[in-house]
């Protein structure tokens, strides 16, 4: 079995246990007891697909994001991504805005409001993850964050055809 680790297939039963590792970790945000939880800290009920679409448009960064920014952020269609972003609009988390060198396209861009409920949400998951990691050693946090960090980035390189970053 080639590999990029030296041509060696003694890291299988590593790559094994990461697999099911991160399925596991796929549905722990699903799971009933931290949604519960993380519901317990905010003042508002939050749909996912509300913070999916907060956090697409924070990451974008000083630019507001198109439509199509944010369906490829979150990984779906633009028409799905556009359903997702009205609602927030109609939340007032977001406003659609005329985008300055081409009329036909929308840039979306966060209120005060969106700023609040990120804010909230970001305080609710720190305080959760802080309750299930209490008594790791912070360096053990901070590798696990590093490792999935690098995982995803990775995972993304794959996905562009530009193969693994080290």
């Amino acid at each position: 079995m080639p590999t990029s680790h030296g041509g060696s297939a003694d890291l299988a039963p590593e790559l094994d246990r990461l697999d099911p590792a991160l399925l596991a970790i796929r549905s722990l945000v699903n799971r009933p007891a931290y949604r519960r939880r993380i519901r317990e800290l905010l003042p508002a009920r939050v749909e996912l697909t509300t913070v999916r679409v907060l956090r697409a448009v924070e990451r974008a960064g000083d630019t507001d994001p198109t439509i199509g920014d944010i369906a490829e952020a979150l990984v779906i269609d633009p028409s799905t991504a556009s359903r997702f972003v009205d609602r927030v609009v109609e939340r007032g988390e977001v406003e659609r805005r005329a985008c300055s060198a081409d009329r036909r396209r929308t840039r979306v861009g966060l209120t005060a409001a969106g700023r609040a409920t990120l804010a909230a949400v970001t305080e609710a998951r720190r305080t959760v993850l802080a309750e299930v990691t209490d008594g790791w050693d912070p360096a053990d946090v901070g590798a696990l964050a590093t490792l999935l960090e690098r995982l995803h980035e990775s995972v993304d390189a794959l996905g562009a055809g530009e193969g693994s970053p080290r």
